[in-house]
């Protein structure tokens, strides 16, 4: 009998200003925060989640890839919010644009193609 492969079941992720994330993760790239405290926020990503909480940050060699299927309506939002958002790159198996979040983090936002 197969063992089934694991998946990943969150990412944690020490913000600084955590209304700040919050707001950054929500409003300007469209992502469902769906639980929220003082302390801590629960960015649901398909069947994964990302966790907010205070803390310090430590962005450093971190890359968080986020597959967008929707990516130049997610690109707007970003520049929308006041964002600087640089062309996407197409390397022929995606398009994606490298972005920091509030707190320095990586962020990758791609759209496979078809």
């Amino acid at each position: 009998m197969a063992i089934p492969d694991p998946t990943l079941h969150f990412l944690w992720l020490e913000v600084a200003d955590l209304i700040r994330s919050v707001d950054y993760y929500r409003v300007a790239l469209g992502l469902p925060v769906q639980e929220q405290s003082d302390s801590l926020a629960v960015v649901h990503l398909g069947n994964s989640k990302l966790y907010l909480a205070v803390g310090r940050p430590l962005p450093a060699n971190i890359f968080v890839a986020i597959a967008a299927p929707d990516l130049d309506e997610r690109l707007k939002r970003l520049r929308d919010y006041g964002v600087h958002v640089p062309d996407p790159i197409d390397e022929g198996w995606a398009r994606y644009v490298n972005i920091l979040d509030p707190d320095g983090y990586r962020l990758i936002l791609l759209q496979e193609n078809v």
